[in-house]
């Protein structure tokens, strides 16, 4: 091995250089075979993986699953609840898609089979009967608020849905493949003019269709 300062060759185990007095480091002192051999370039490390790098982007993607699940909850709430929002803000506002969004697509194909109409016309006849309803004089011109409340909601079992399943394919004549569903116990208050007028007690089921929930038509009768 020899002296990286001056050149000189150096005994197995030396500390310094005999000739110079340089201290034999970054491995000359360890037996470097390779030394200072005509300003030949220094061994590159070698590069490692970037295993940090990975860490750090898995940790990023668990972060943002994780406030997305929060935020879910947080700011749109429970999915089950939206057939309900839907059905009570189409009441408010007399709008029948809005109204009929509660609803699954094979609901409405069986009401547009046993009623005779087509989806617009179904949604014309509910706008005209929520119309007709409240045109008498005690909501004439009066500003109409609807709300709701959940007051429990029910986790329903395998042979429960199963149940739903036979009753729609039964007495709608609807096929369903329901995932999930939930009995709710939902309080309908209304408001005239800021003040409350009337409330109701349901029990409403919802059911899950394709990762969307609707609310089950039978369970309105």
């Amino acid at each position: 091995m020899f002296c990286k300062n001056c050149g000189a060759q150096l005994n197995e185990g030396a500390k310094f250089c005999p000739k110079c007095g340089t201290p034999a480091v970054n491995g000359n002192a360890g037996g470097n075979s390779r030394g200072y051999q005509g300003g030949a370039s220094p061994v590159q490390p070698q590069k490692k993986p970037p295993y940090l790098a990975i860490g750090l982007i898995a940790i990023v993607v668990v972060v943002v699953i994780v406030l997305a699940a929060v935020l879910g909850k947080t700011v749109f709430g429970k999915g089950y609840e939206k057939p309900i929002k839907n059905l009570i803000k189409g009441v408010e506002e007399q709008d029948g898609e809005i109204i009929l969004s509660a609803f699954s697509e094979n609901t409405i194909e069986a009401m547009e089979d046993q009623s005779g109409y087509d989806k617009k016309d179904l949604e014309d006849m509910m706008e005209e009967e929520f119309e007709y309803m409240f045109s008498g004089e005690d909501w004439e011109d009066a500003d109409l608020e609807f709300k709701y409340e959940i007051e429990d909601s029910k986790k329903l079992d395998k042979d429960d849905i199963k149940d739903i399943e036979d009753e729609l394919k039964d007495y709608w004549d609807i096929r369903e493949d329901i995932s999930a569903a939930r009995e709710l116990d939902v309080t309908m208050t209304v408001y005239v003019d800021g003040d409350e007028e009337d409330d109701n007690d349901a029990t409403i089921e919802v059911i899950k269709v394709d990762g969307k929930w609707y609310i089950n038509p039978i369970s309105l009768n």
